[in-house]
């Protein structure tokens, strides 16, 4: 496991499984740096508004991918149109399953088709919920779709990706001014691991971002008192297509 500290902004954990291969380098380097621009544009929005922008949902996440890719990448684009394969999967994704894809991004000459879901993580129960295995389930299958649109992008290309990423902040709800988790690297570490044994199948990338204890919490929202010590990154990240797998 790789790990980095990044002053004022918190601790990344890296665990990539990722085989040797064609554009596998390029590919750990892109998700490392996703994270590390996610992490510190999270950082800018928390001590500029005092809230958690991943608090909300998957829409607002958007306000943090996007930025955090253009630090980095020579081009991205969100919601591209892309042919799917609709008669490939179930009729009831059809509705979650729209067309376009959530976005289409170039790096280092090589293109990254990501379909974003977003979930929650307590801290406390340390499960793995069942909402947050559906949401996996149905990035894969959207995957699938977009198998042949990938062999298109792969043309102009060294390359193409096909990626299921969840982001998931890790959460706990508590009253008190001395809550549980906060500082228990261990703890987030061993969800963490639970999310690699758990959701099928299972991810070869996964990330975990530990807050920095100025950014934790608390943060009210309504009625609950919330605190935030760490994200976790977790993508399924498909083989390289190539204009050799074209034909």
């Amino acid at each position: 496991m790789f790990s980095k500290k990044i002053r004022t902004v918190g601790d990344i954990y890296i665990d990539s499984s990722l085989k040797n291969g064609q554009g596998v380098r390029i590919t750990n380097e892109f998700f490392s740096r996703l994270i590390e621009e996610f992490a510190k544009q999270s950082t800018l929005y928390i001590r500029a508004t005092n809230e958690a922008p991943f608090a909300f949902k998957e829409k607002q996440l958007h306000s943090i991918v996007a930025p955090a890719l253009s630090k980095y990448t020579k081009a991205f684009l969100m919601e591209p149109p892309v042919n799917r394969r609709w008669s490939s999967i179930s009729k009831e994704d059809l509705e979650d399953s729209h067309g376009w894809i959530d976005y289409w991004c170039y790096y280092r000459n090589i293109v990254f088709l990501i379909e974003l879901k977003h979930g929650y993580l307590s801290s406390i129960s340390g499960q793995v919920t069942q909402n947050v295995k559906d949401s996996w389930e149905i990035a894969i299958k959207q995957l699938y779709v977009i198998k042949e649109a990938a062999k298109v992008h792969a043309e102009n290309s060294n390359g193409a990706f096909r990626v299921a990423l969840s982001i998931l902040p890790i959460y706990e709800v508590s009253n008190s001014e001395n809550p549980k988790t906060i500082n228990q690297t261990d703890i987030l570490l061993n969800i963490q691991n639970k999310i690699e044994k758990e959701l099928k199948p299972a991810p070869n990338w996964i990330g975990l971002w530990v807050l920095h204890k100025d950014l934790v919490g608390p943060y009210k929202y309504l009625n609950s008192v919330e605190y935030y010590p760490g994200v976790i990154f977790t993508a399924n990240i498909s083989e390289i297509h190539t204009q050799s797998s074209r034909k």
